[in-house]
């Protein structure tokens, strides 16, 4: 070998050297630093703390008994027969009785009262003092009923969306007080 290739090795020898020993000071602290953070951390327990781990198992103990329920609704809600009325027939007016008198709906018009009427089928819209066959004497309306006079009884019917669903009979002189 040549003294030029000698010299070339001899310094490449030497650079390597001391990038070994200038990594060994670099790498001494922070290897000793690490054993101090293991030595820390043996100490603590890590994870998750005991009220978080009480709420999660609280919370799966729930969810495995709700599998556990059955829920059926007699009423399917989501199906539009059981919220309107079609024009076929079917729908909540269906599942009444179709021979029951009652009141669709009460209205103002030129300060008196007008009523819409369904019985069996058929649709007839009085004032007071109009005669419906078949059913009897419109004798009183107001906001929230429909007086008639059927088979020589005073008999009240309410109207849609009040607290009352079927007639009542009522007395003459609570008709036009409006205490029914």
């Amino acid at each position: 070998m040549s003294e030029r290739s000698l010299t070339i090795w001899k310094l490449l020898v030497g650079f390597t050297l001391f990038s070994l020993i200038a990594g060994g000071f670099k790498l001494f602290p922070m290897n000793k630093r690490y054993q101090q953070i293991l030595v820390k951390s043996s100490s603590l327990k890590f994870g998750t703390d005991k009220a978080l781990e009480d709420v999660i198992e609280y919370l799966e103990k729930r969810l495995e008994e709700r599998s556990y329920y059955q829920f059926v609704m007699e009423k399917q809600p989501m199906r539009l027969t059981n919220v309107l009325t079609l024009a076929d027939g079917s729908g909540p007016g269906s599942r009444r009785s179709r021979s029951a008198l009652r009141v669709a709906m009460i209205y103002q018009s030129q300060e008196k009262y007008q009523a819409q009427l369904n019985y069996r089928g058929k649709v007839y819209t009085v004032v007071a003092g109009d005669s419906v066959p078949n059913i009897g004497d419109v004798v009183l309306i107001d906001k929230d009923q429909v007086i008639m006079e059927r088979d020589s009884k005073l008999l009240s019917y309410p109207a849609p969306g009040t607290n009352r669903e079927n007639a009542q009979e009522v007395e003459i002189n609570n008709a036009t007080t409006d205490k029914i």
